[in-house]
């Protein structure tokens, strides 16, 4: 048995896959698989056996053609890959005898860097080896590039909307993860039900459309209703609100409430009290994803003072603003943002009888025996501020978050120089952490504020409320400087029986101060959230050094 044609491949890469040998049985079948196997080795472009006769028996002789020997590599048709890179994965060596299979599995891997990275219709389309002056191996690779993306299913949103941020752009090699990325920030735009993407063959065939279906939703909205509250008294309420306005993701909002009901016959010798806003907010002022929002406003709310000491407020009175913001909001990274907002609010009061359910407040309020004292801290004009404001927020579910955190700082400045008449700075951080604990969620939560200068009682930090101190009431404390410590636990209760798989039982515990030196009071409830379509709906109940009180909120505390 011998072998033939072997100039720089070891004989033992034939005499190692062959299963023939000295003094076996001659079997053409046997022969046969062994020139298969010797090709299948890689290093040779043919190879046949021949049988010649010999003494006692016949010779075979393995006649095979080596595969060249590769001086040089050339890669066509990369352009997100460096070519170093791809020689790397490709690990085929120059100099030696081209092995097809290293070739083959080095193109494999290579398609497979290139799907490691997103780009998944990257495909070696073409492997050629040429004989000019030496043998050169040369691959060409399909990188997939995208020809157009078409939109279907816009109706009322333009075109700009959904291109504007986009990652996958037409001319760029087509990539999953900037698909996603895509498809995620147009479902993020919250004006679609759905948003489907699928790649299809473009016009050669290297290149690809990509057809992104989209169905939009409903994004006007009108609504009234009553409500309910320590500030406001009962109220009617009208709403408008356009969320893609002129098909421009810009958002429009208009609110009117008019106060009803005999808390608020006292409050002024006109009409009952009315609230009115005015709100634009357009997420895309600019190129770096910008978004501006305006605000005009008119609120009249209920107010107490409170002494020092005792429980009793010293004054009540309507609280009236009329004002406008604007406001700029800018990323700084996926979790980050920074804003800027300008605030004018003028501000004015009108005394309220001290307790309006005894006589003769509850008939005549006007009556000079019906005392309608003035807060002594509440001081009347026009405050112009400018606010910095730096969010970081980590938080995996902005509605029902169960784990990350949320970190806020703030700065708040009170300029006479832009026509106020109120000279102050206001500073606060707020730092909220969630656990995924068994089944529940705890939530722990810090915030602290202080201030300087001419700081009066409408622009101090106030605990008390649904959302700080949930045992006492609304503004209850006020000063020139605030420290708040929640905790809470969030339970769902679906374990309990099915029917309940909407709702989540919380136990929580409150602490703070304002001003921070006084003494901290302290507060405890339960509560509980039941999810619906327009957010969790949720009750709680708290019992504080003062009594007991009751709110009802959509959405989180915090």
């Amino acid at each position: 048995m011998v072998v033939r044609g072997l100039e720089r491949v070891p004989e033992s890469v034939v005499l190692d896959s062959i299963g023939v040998r000295v003094g076996d049985l001659f079997f053409e079948e046997r022969l046969r698989a062994d020139v298969a196997a010797i090709i299948a080795t890689g290093w040779f472009a043919d190879a046949n056996v021949r049988v010649e006769p010999a003494r006692d028996g016949v010779r075979v002789a393995f006649i095979v053609i080596e595969n060249p020997e590769i001086t040089t590599i050339t890669i066509e048709g990369n352009t997100v890959i460096p070519t170093p890179e791809l020689q790397r994965a490709l690990d085929v060596p120059v100099n030696q005898v081209l092995n097809i299979v290293r070739l083959r599995d080095g193109a494999r891997r290579i398609e497979k860097l290139y799907e490691e990275r997103g780009y998944v219709l990257a495909r070696v389309v073409d492997i050629g080896i040429s004989a000019e002056g030496g043998a050169s191996l040369r691959l060409r690779i399909s990188e997939g590039k995208v020809e157009a993306i078409e939109y279907k299913g816009l109706v009322k949103t333009q075109r700009f909307v959904v291109e504007r941020g986009a990652q996958l752009k037409p001319g760029a090699v087509f990539n999953i993860n900037a698909l996603n990325k895509d498809l995620q920030r147009l479902f993020d735009l919250g004006l679609f039900d759905t948003v489907q993407a699928r790649p299809r063959p473009g016009s050669t065939p290297e290149a690809f459309v990509v057809d992104i279906e989209i169905k939009e939703q409903r994004t006007q909205q009108a609504r009234f209703g009553l409500g309910y509250s320590d500030r406001t008294g009962i109220v009617g309420l009208l709403e408008y609100s356009e969320r893609n306005w002129r098909g421009r993701n810009q958002q429009v909002t208009v609110r009117f409430e008019r106060g009803l009901g005999e808390r608020n016959i006292p409050t002024l010798t006109g009409p009952a009290p009315s609230n009115f806003s005015f709100s634009f907010r357009n997420p895309h002022f600019d190129d770096r994803r910008t978004a501006m929002e305006i605000t005009l406003y008119q609120s009249t709310t209920t107010e107490a003072e409170y002494p020092f000491a005792g429980t009793a407020p010293n004054a009540r009175f309507n609280l009236q603003r009329l004002g406008s913001l604007i406001a700029f909001t800018r990323p700084i990274d996926a979790a980050t943002t920074l804003t800027l907002r300008v605030r004018s609010e003028r501000s004015g009061l009108f005394a309220l009888p001290l307790d309006p359910a005894v006589a003769p407040c509850d008939t005549n309020p006007d009556d000079p025996l019906c005392p309608k004292p003035l807060p002594v801290n509440f001081i009347p004009g026009r405050t112009v501020a400018v606010s910095l404001i730096g969010l970081r927020d980590t938080r995996d579910n902005r509605i029902l978050p169960t784990k990350g955190s949320k970190i806020q700082i703030a700065t708040d400045l009170g300029l006479p120089i832009l026509g106020g008449e109120f000279s102050f700075g206001k500073y606060s951080g707020e730092y909220v952490r969630y656990f995924k604990v068994g089944q529940g969620v705890f939530v722990g939560r810090t915030l602290l504020g202080i201030s300087h200068g001419n700081l009066p009682a409408q622009e101090q930090f106030f605990l008390g409320g649904s959302s700080s101190l949930r045992a006492y009431t609304y503004g209850r404390f006020r000063g020139n400087s605030l420290l708040l410590v929640n905790a809470e636990f969030r339970a769902p209760l679906g374990w309990l029986a099915r029917q309940l798989k909407d709702f989540t039982g919380i136990v929580f515990i409150d602490a703070g101060g304002a001003p921070i030196s006084t003494n901290l009071v302290y507060g405890a409830g339960v509560g509980i959230s039941v999810q619906t379509p327009i957010g969790p709906i949720r009750i709680d109940y708290a019992i504080g050094q003062e009594g007991r009180q009751t709110w009802l909120t959509i959405g989180a505390p915090f």
